[in-house]
């Protein structure tokens, strides 16, 4: 188990094509927002470089999360989940190895957006701020690696991660990480506020507030994961 679970941590960095992705693409878009486009949303509270930056890290974070699920369901449709199968490695290990190297991989694309805010952005906060919005953003996006797991054991190769990309626009865009929940009409925000992805990403932007997460906030996001941990093992146990 202990060998397994080394080897996939060094694959998931070991993916240079999965890394900038994962972290370009969300840098890119906070860039875009802030030096390109300039646009401030009527009634942001807080200053929206910083509040982009968080959305943009928690973005990029989910994504890395969620599409654990990608490389279950090729590695299905190839047969080395059934190789595995024979050998004295427990059913269950393969998917913890799986969210523990995914929960691993997504750590390079926080830090990468958050220095860029820090650098390129301008963005300014207190110290403890920092390490904070690293852990909570990196905790908030794990209810994505178990719906990633979901998905890998419901579809097999490119249909897994093309069903993956459609849902992973949705939520973020329901979640208010492109656009602020101010920028929506009016009856996309109650149901916005429920999403999985707002509540992650409000985790840093209390943050930047200077509030730590509320407990509405933690209940919802635990019960989106426990939903999603339940459907992963649901799905897993059909596929054995």
């Amino acid at each position: 188990m202990r060998s397994y679970l080394k080897l996939e941590v060094r694959r998931a960095f070991r993916n240079p094509a999965g890394l900038i992705l994962l972290t370009a693409f969300p840098l890119g878009l906070y860039l875009l927002w802030t030096k390109v486009l300039n646009v401030v949303p009527q009634g942001q509270r807080v200053d929206f470089a910083a509040f982009s930056m968080v959305s943009m890290t928690t973005y990029g974070a989910m994504g890395g999360a969620l599409f654990i699920g990608g490389a279950i369901a090729l590695e299905r449709s190839k047969g080395w989940s059934r190789q595995l199968a024979v050998t004295p490695l427990p059913p269950h290990g393969y998917v913890v190895a799986k969210l523990v190297s995914g929960a691993a991989g997504v750590l390079p694309s926080i830090l990468v957006v958050l220095a860029g805010g820090a650098l390129l952005g301008g963005v300014r906060l207190p110290l403890w701020a920092w390490p904070a919005l690293v852990a909570l953003i990196w905790l908030g996006v794990m209810p994505f690696a178990a719906l990633g797991v979901a998905f890998g054991y419901t579809l097999k190769g490119q249909a897994a991660n093309l069903a993956m990309m459609g849902v992973y626009f949705v939520l973020s865009v329901l979640g208010g990480l492109w656009l602020p929940l101010q920028a929506m009409p009016e009856g996309m925000r109650a149901l916005a506020e429920y999403s999985p992805a707002y509540q992650a990403g409000s985790l840093g932007w209390r943050v930047l507030e200077g509030q730590w997460p509320s407990g509405t906030g933690v209940g919802l996001l635990a019960a989106w994961t426990l939903l999603f941990a339940g459907l992963a093992v649901w799905r897993y146990r059909r596929a054995l």
